[in-house]
């Protein structure tokens, strides 16, 4: 496996999000994969099939010390709505909130 995606109902704790909302949830490119478009790739499709399949904005869910990853969804309109913990293991990892529209 070198990337995946995956799209669905929005699940991110912001107090704007609505029910039909959707989220990319997870955006996985491989290591030895990386530099290859492939991120980019499923990134556009997740994107026009949520686009297609809801009225609402489009919400990413983030690890705050993913920089790259921010310039990215920021590359694709995406901005910076809220923060919160989310649980890894018994640690908590800073997420940044995104919306776009």
């Amino acid at each position: 496996l070198l990337a995946f995606a995956n799209a669905g109902p929005n699940g991110l704790p912001h107090a704007e999000a609505r029910s039909g909302d959707l989220e990319l949830r997870r955006l996985y490119v491989a290591k030895s994969a990386q530099g290859l478009g492939l991120g980019t790739a499923l990134l556009t499709l997740a994107l026009a099939w949520m686009q297609t399949n809801t009225a609402g904005p489009l919400w990413i869910g983030v690890w705050s010390g993913n920089d790259k990853a921010q310039r990215l969804y920021a590359a694709y309109g995406f901005e910076k709505a809220g923060e919160y913990d989310y649980p890894v293991g018994a640690w908590r990892d800073r997420e940044f909130i995104l919306r776009r529209g």
